[in-house]
C-alpha cells in the first residue's frame, strides 16, 4: 500500500491555490464569462465540484468490491500531470449542472465539503491497495485510483489557471 501523505499534501496545496484564486474574483464578476463561449468563475467552480463528486463517489462504490483484473496491455495512459496543462482545450464529457451556480462563498463552501468527502474516501481506502482498482479516464486512459486522486489535484491546477484568465480579462488586481 501507498504512503498517502504526499497525495494529501498535493490535494491540499492545489485546492488552497484554487480557492485563493477564486476568492480574488469580486461578486460582480463571479458569473460573468471572460469572453463569449468561456466559463465564468462560478461555472469553473461548479465543474470542479461536479468532477470531484463524480470521481469520489465512483471510487467509494467501486472499492467496496474486489478489483477487476486488467491486462498490462490495457493499463497504459497519458501522464496525469498533463491534466494541469492548458495548451490543449478539452471539452468535458460531463454537462454543467447550472443548479450548482450560486454566490462565491456558498460554492466555495460546497467545494470544501466535497474535498472533505474525497479525503474521507482516501482515508477509508488506507487498508486497501487502490492501485489495484482501475477505471478508464475519458482522455488519459486506464488509471488506478491513486492516479485518479492525483488527477483531482492536477484538475485544480488546470482550473486555477482558468480562473487567473478570468482575473486577467476582467482586470482584477
Amino acid at each position: 500500500m501507498m504512503n498517502l501523505r504526499s497525495l494529501f499534501e498535493k490535494l491540499r496545496r492545489t485546492r488552497e491555490k484554487f480557492e485563493a484564486t477564486a476568492r480574488k474574483i469580486p461578486d460582480r464578476h463571479w458569473r460573468t464569462p471572460p469572453r463569449p463561449g468561456a466559463w465564468s468563475a462560478a461555472e469553473v467552480v461548479a465543474h470542479v465540484i461536479m468532477v470531484e463528486t463524480l470521481m469520489t463517489g465512483a471510487a467509494a462504490k467501486i472499492t467496496r468490491k474486489p478489483p477487476l483484473r486488467v491486462p498490462l496491455s490495457k493499463r497504459f495512459h497519458i501522464p496525469v500531470a498533463l491534466v494541469a496543462w492548458r495548451g490543449v482545450r478539452v471539452e468535458t464529457p460531463i454537462p454543467l449542472d447550472t443548479l450548482l451556480l450560486d454566490d462565491r462563498e456558498m460554492m466555495l463552501s460546497r467545494l470544501a465539503e466535497q474535498r472533505q468527502r474525497t479525503i474521507s474516501v482516501l482515508e477509508a481506502g488506507r487498508q486497501t491497495n487502490l492501485g489495484k482498482y482501475r477505471v478508464q479516464h475519458p482522455v488519459l486512459g486506464s488509471l488506478h485510483y491513486y492516479d485518479w486522486f492525483r488527477t483531482l489535484a492536477a484538475h485544480d491546477s488546470r482550473h486555477t489557471k482558468q480562473l487567473k484568465d478570468v482575473i486577467k480579462v476582467h482586470r482584477i488586481s
